[in-house]
């Protein structure tokens, strides 16, 4: 479904026409798009990156989350997108990952946990059905079978850890040419049951690690000012990967031992 419009231009520079839209695919219009004194559209416009950087510092008192985390991606070399949904909980410092599997994702897996400095900082794995009877696995976090289906490994996991890598690769890009964005204004996003989300698009040049890459779109909660959603596209519009974080709690109250193998079971 397309958001109904209030009217008004999109804000851009240099005016590039929008990527194409794959079947399927909503496609994303403002719902207020900003008016030219929007102090975040000139702000954002005249330099994304420290923009960006300005959202990730106010995330410092973060010490952790739960959130509904959907994933669909196509690693390199695969045709087809991997999608999952899982049940997350994340603790900052030490970096721990829990995730319950919700919908699709592996077969053979109903829980994982990471937890760094532990476990030899192997990901622990809850297995389900049969594999259940021998009890827990251990796996190294970039062993192929583990990556298999997936664009990055657990220990990258992370609201922050995705937009530090956005960061990343927009200076990275902005060395060599300015930067092509666009600045959608606040909007209902579906994928987040609606939630109302400030939406920026980077486009035009290839992305530093992939070349096939050539548009990234991200949502930015306008309280929290959390990265909650991203989408990676070809130069076609084609989806190459997206990432969602919907029903997200800041800092809630979790058992002490909650990143503990022992309450694995």
């Amino acid at each position: 479904m397309v958001p109904d419009r209030e009217g008004g231009p999109e804000i851009a520079l240099a005016d590039p026409q929008p990527p194409a839209t794959p079947a399927g695919e909503p496609d994303f219009k403002a719902d207020k798009p900003a008016s030219p004194i929007d102090p975040d559209a000139q702000a954002f416009l005249a330099d994304p990156v420290a923009w960006l950087k300005d959202c990730l510092a106010r995330q410092a008192d973060v010490r952790g989350y739960t959130c509904v985390f959907s994933r669909k991606e196509k690693p390199k070399g695969h045709n087809h997108l991997h999608a999952s949904t899982m049940d997350v909980e994340y603790r900052d410092k030490p970096f721990a990952v829990r995730m319950r599997m919700v919908k699709g994702g592996s077969r053979l897996a109903r829980e994982v946990l990471y937890a760094e400095g532990e476990n030899k900082n192997q990901m622990v794995i809850l297995p389900v059905g049969v594999l259940a009877w021998g009890g827990l696995a251990y796996r190294n976090p970039l062993d192929p079978e583990v990556m298999d289906g997936h664009r990055n490994p657990i220990t990258k996991f992370g609201l922050k850890q995705t937009l530090e890598r956005t960061i990343s690769d927009w200076e990275t890009l902005r060395k060599d040419a300015p930067l092509q964005v666009r600045w959608l204004g606040l909007q209902a996003t579906p994928e987040l049951d609606g939630k109302h989300c400030l939406v920026v698009i980077r486009e035009g040049a290839a992305d530093p690690d992939d070349p096939a890459i050539r548009s990234e779109t991200i949502w930015i909660d306008p309280k929290t000012r959390q990265l909650v959603g991203n989408r990676l596209t070809d130069d076609k519009g084609g989806v190459i990967a997206e990432y969602w974080y919907n029903k997200l709690v800041n800092n809630p109250e979790l058992p002490a031992n909650r990143f503990k193998i022992a309450t694995l079971k």
